[in-house]
């Protein structure tokens, strides 16, 4: 295994430094035009999946943990990709999962549901495992205290460590979440120093400790940007304790360049993926046909997002008058499904262009930029 760590050690040397994107595989489109893009310009790869996308039943994406292993190395195969391809599992921990919160699981519950998750991810060989224990429903605001995040994060990794050691996998670990929200930085450094002293106390090597996520401030929404004085200020916290930041909500950044600048060790992207989809779908509809049947196909799509009952964490219980980027965002559910995919065969007889292709030329496009721009390419500019 090419460790996480070595390839970000490596980055940090280059001139100007490197930030490694890590993409959500909201669909196979995305994971076709990573891996196209990752031959062209002889980049690492890193795909970091959340519970919602692939678990034991499949997720949205109908993919399984080894199932979603083997499509990635079948296609690493195809394009003969010889750079490292990381596998990451994403927020992992009780209630991080959409199911969770649904069945309004205890905090038991919830853990032993994802404990059955965590041992399939592990079994299938991934290399980066996201303990995030900031969610705490059963506190009264709803996030876990420092010391009660701190704990489960030490419990969770050592157990990790038993279930890895089962399997002969060596794994490395990522730790903190944005979803406890902008904390200060004193906050987020007192979480990152009790976790590490707790897995210190436990024998655990801190060196397989690679990343440490902070909120920074970036949201999924259009005209998304960091701010270089905080992106700074936590990413030489992170590195006082060994650890690289992770950004996570990168979809949109109009400044990615920032990252690289500061030493930021990854940034997580994914659900503009699918607002891309979206938006390149509605855009052929109008350009190949007439207004009033391009209005009808595209109010198709949209009525079929809205029934897969995900709308509403953007926009409430209906279309409304949602923006056109949160239907993006909330079409990253469907687009796995035989429907949709039944649907966008329809569509592209119709037109006479092939859409899925299309969806991976526009794909490609977005996660080159920042390739460049978060300097990644670099990496391996003399094999």
């Amino acid at each position: 295994m090419i460790g996480v760590r070595s390839t970000l050690d490596k980055a940090c040397k280059l001139p100007g430094k490197a930030t490694l994107l890590c993409l959500s595989p909201i669909s196979r489109h995305v994971v076709q035009a990573y891996i196209k893009i990752a031959k062209e310009l002889n980049t690492p790869i890193c795909f970091a999946t959340s519970l919602n996308q692939v678990d034991r039943g499949g997720g949205y994406t109908g993919w399984t943990p080894i199932d979603f292993k083997n499509y990635v190395m079948d296609m690493a195969r195809e394009y003969s990709i010889s750079t490292p391809i990381i596998l990451q599992l994403d927020h992992g921990g009780p209630w991080l999962k959409d199911e969770h919160i649904a069945k309004k699981y205890s905090y038991e519950e919830a853990l032993n549901d994802f404990l059955k998750s965590l041992e399939l991810f592990i079994k299938a060989g991934f290399d980066v495992i996201h303990i995030d224990t900031t969610i705490d429903l059963e506190s009264r605001d709803g996030y876990a205290d420092v010391e009660v995040a701190s704990k489960r994060t030490a419990d969770l990794i050592m157990y990790s460590e038993e279930i890895a050691s089962r399997y002969g996998v060596k794994l490395e670990y990522e730790i903190g979440s944005d979803r406890w929200g902008y904390k200060p930085l004193e906050i987020v450094e007192n979480f990152v120093s009790k976790a590490i002293s707790m897995l210190r106390d436990r024998g655990f090597d801190i060196n397989r400790l690679v990343f440490g996520v902070a909120d920074v401030g970036t949201k999924v929404c259009p005209g998304n940007r960091v701010d270089p004085v905080i992106v700074r200020e936590f990413s030489s916290l992170m590195r006082r304790h060994g650890l690289y930041l992770k950004i996570h909500s990168g979809d949109y950044l109009e400044n990615p360049g920032e990252l690289p600048k500061n030493s930021v060790g990854g940034v997580n992207i994914g659900p503009m993926l699918a607002h891309i989809m979206y938006s390149t779908f509605k855009e052929i509809l109008y350009e190949k046909l007439d207004k009033d049947r391009a209005l009808e196909l595209l109010e198709e799509l949209n009525n079929f997002i809205a029934s897969s009952d995900k709308l509403a964490k953007y926009v409430g219980k209906g279309l409304g008058e949602a923006e056109e980027y949160k239907l993006g965002l909330a079409s990253r559910y469907i687009w796995s499904t035989t429907k949709a995919k039944e649907f966008i065969d329809r569509i592209s007889k119709i037109i006479g262009i092939d859409i899925e292709k299309l969806f991976i030329e526009k794909l490609a496009q977005t996660v080159k930029r920042y390739v460049i721009e978060l300097n990644i390419y670099k990496l391996y500019v003399d094999q």
